[in-house]
């Protein structure tokens, strides 16, 4: 990124999301950075990561109805979806409200799309599109603010794809964050003029992702990790010190979270539903 950034809250979770690109584009040569979709027996391997988020985004594009020319992508991270529609003849234009990505994206697209910098539920347009895409954002965005404000963006007979993952744990008993309630999704869905044309449970499918992850994490951060802290205990003990008790709730939840082996996909499949969903409006 070639521009110089300005002051703003730095946000933890799109820091995350610049890592995982970064390390998604050096290491396996891919910009996506949604869940890898593991069908058709495809091996759990770090190697096949790039292949399984193609799959991934091939579902998204297989599903686009033959009338759709318009799509807008909420929360378009590293813009390498809008890129593939673009090439793929659709007008695309894109809802980015953070900072750090949605840089990495201008400079990838430039000026083939429009660009809403705020959150979703923000946007003052009067521009409609014959697709509101919400793949991996529709957990960003407020439930009584997601469909509704969708609707109002869509052409007469437009669409609404949402794939994301929602929460069954209630009792907030998972280490896995993340996902709107699924049992107040299901009861809110219906409520809305719109036609449910095709629901999928990919939930298996994507699961399988946390368990690269988790590898990543035990077996090259939580070394690194460890040997980082080695380091400075061994050069700057008196400031270790006072850093592990300044921030000790801080680090024991983030290690808890990342390198006690408690994200893989028998936690996911358990605490988590993972969606498709293609929507018609009936107006």
């Amino acid at each position: 990124m070639s521009k110089k950034r300005k002051n703003y809250k730095v946000d933890s979770k799109e820091v995350g999301l610049e890592l995982g690109l970064r390390v998604y584009k050096f290491f396996f040569k891919s910009e996506y950075i949604h869940y890898g979709y593991f069908s058709d027996g495809l091996e759990v391997d770090v190697l096949n990561l790039k292949k399984a988020q193609d799959n991934y985004a091939e579902l998204l594009f297989s599903h686009i109805p033959e009338n759709v020319r318009t799509i807008l992508d909420v929360g378009c991270g590293s813009g390498k979806t809008a890129e593939e529609l673009l090439a793929r003849g659709y007008k695309v234009d894109c809802v980015s409200p953070g900072h750090i990505l949605t840089e990495y994206a201008e400079e990838k697209l430039g000026n083939r799309v429009n660009f809403f910098k705020c959150k979703f539920e923000d946007i003052i347009t009067e521009n409609k599109y014959d697709l509101v895409l919400l793949s991996e954002s529709f957990q960003y965005i407020p439930m009584d603010k997601s469909i509704p404000g969708a609707v109002q963006l869509l052409n007469p007979g437009g669409y609404i794809m949402v794939s994301d993952f929602f929460s069954t744990d209630p009792e907030g008993k998972s280490k896995l964050g993340g996902g709107h309630d699924y049992q107040q999704w299901l009861g809110y869905k219906d409520s809305f003029p719109l036609k449910l044309l095709v629901e999928k449970d990919i939930t298996t499918e994507t699961s399988m992702t946390l368990d690269l992850v988790n590898k990543l994490n035990q077996e090259v951060l939580k070394p690194l990790w460890t040997s980082v802290w080695a380091l400075a205990e061994d050069r700057f003990p008196v400031g270790v010190k006072i850093a592990r008790k300044l921030y000790r709730k801080k680090l024991q939840k983030l290690e808890d979270k990342h390198f006690t082996g408690k994200r893989n996909s028998e936690l996911f499949r358990k605490y988590k539903k993972y969606m498709f969903y293609l929507f018609k409006a009936d107006n």
